[in-house]
């Protein structure tokens, strides 16, 4: 595994972003970083339910063979002095534990352990991913909780298959990194870092949707990344991916200044678990006709078809009424004046001109768990009022103000 060194870079594409963060995979020390686009953290979520489909609690007295392998041996990756061995994982007292330790084998002055769920044993596409993790702080130490694109194993390299970084630190200090790796024309990186105390027990996530990757200590977000519609050449992200646990000694980021006399030291990992996300769809009011108000305080207008959407009306009358019709697989369209509302698949502004409803003019319903609603298109992005200030859209990764609205 290799990490990232640090570097600027102006992105032509998009925003910039000045991050510092790692890879683990092999690369130039001097690789550029390609923004993806920011997003504010602490971003209002819609409702939504979590079901646990693997996990591993470590509640046995050995590695559990079924789910995780191990790696082994001299990976030869980012310049890191540990050989990995089976004898450095272990499982007692319901943890993981991968230890570090002085010792020579295999030509190499350390050794240490790292497991992985490839070679068919688990892999998912989005969800939640979380670990609760309690890390050795001591110079020379690199830990890391993380994913690679599970098409590593059929000829894809890296950065192709793509990395997300969902845990790592390095040292002794008080942050920890969380990163994704991908390609698009040259190795692009975009990270982001929060400060906890990583001697503590903490749980380390993302959040991982068709729109965006989010991360998570402790349930507080601290970083995102957009990935809607493979924004930046971030199509990696929609794919299958792996888990990985390990414990690095020395190399790229931490440096090869390492504290001997703190070892050997460990990470411990009290459980691995990830869920599937749905979004709380609620029962949308079929058949009703109902007024649609953004937050701020104005009425939506379908404008009669005439132009594109609004939500800009102090007073609600007929282009400002809408009839709730079932467009059938759970999802739900929007009448106003015999024609119906499409999302233009957010390449554009709203309309209400359709006289037939096709994917564009389909919507999930979304609660919001606090009296409002959202309203996502069929590509994966929320319905924005734009505060009334311009024509709607439906482009937003995320649910925030602009994108609730009561009725």
């Amino acid at each position: 595994m290799s990490k990232k060194t640090f570097s600027t870079f102006v992105s032509m594409l998009l925003l910039t972003a000045a991050v510092t963060s790692c890879t683990k995979e092999n690369k130039a020390d001097q690789s550029p970083k390609l923004s993806v686009e920011d997003k504010t953290v602490g971003a209002v979520a819609a409702a939504k339910s979590y079901q646990l489909i693997w996990s591993d609690e470590f509640d046995g007295t050995s590695l559990n063979t079924s789910k995780w392998q191990y790696e082994n041996g001299n990976l030869g990756v980012n310049n890191e002095k540990q050989f990995y061995q089976t004898q450095n994982v272990s499982v007692s007292n319901g943890n993981l534990v991968i230890t570090a330790r002085k010792e020579t084998v295999g030509g190499q002055p350390y050794t240490s352990g790292r497991i992985n769920t490839n070679g068919g044993k688990f892999s998912t596409t989005y969800g939640r991913i979380e670990s609760r993790i309690k890390l050795p702080a001591i110079q020379g130490l690199w830990p890391a909780f993380w994913m690679l694109g599970s098409s590593i194993s059929t000829g894809t390299g890296w950065p192709a298959c793509g990395e997300i970084d969902i845990m790592e630190h390095v040292n002794t200090g008080n942050t920890i990194l969380g990163t994704i790796h991908w390609f698009n024309t040259v190795y692009s990186y975009y990270g982001g870092n929060t400060t906890t105390t990583p001697t503590d027990y903490h749980i380390y996530a993302v959040e991982w949707d068709a729109s965006a990757i989010r991360w998570y200590v402790d349930g507080v977000q601290f970083h995102e990344a957009n990935i809607l519609n493979n924004i930046n050449g971030t199509e990696e992200f929609h794919k299958p991916f792996f888990i990985l646990l390990n414990l690095a000694v020395g190399g790229n980021l931490p440096g090869n200044t390492i504290n001997d006399n703190a070892l050997p030291a460990s990470m411990l990992v009290d459980y691995v678990r990830v869920y599937r996300i749905s979004e709380t769809t609620g029962t949308a009011p079929i058949g009703a006709v109902i007024t649609i108000k953004g937050s701020n305080g104005l009425f939506v207008s379908g404008e009669n078809g005439a132009q594109a959407m609004t939500c800009n009306r102090t007073t609600a009358q007929g282009w400002e009424q809408f009839t709730v019709v079932d467009a059938g697989g759970g999802k739900v369209a929007l009448r106003s004046q015999s024609k119906y509302v499409s999302s233009e698949n957010g390449a554009q502004a709203m309309t209400c001109s359709r006289t037939t409803i096709q994917d564009w003019e389909k919507f999930d319903w979304i609660d919001n768990g606090d009296g409002t609603f959202s309203l996502r298109g069929s590509n994966g992005a929320y319905v924005s009022s734009e505060n009334g200030t311009q024509a709607m859209t439906c482009n937003r990764t995320s649910i925030q103000g602009w994108e609730k609205f009561t009725r």
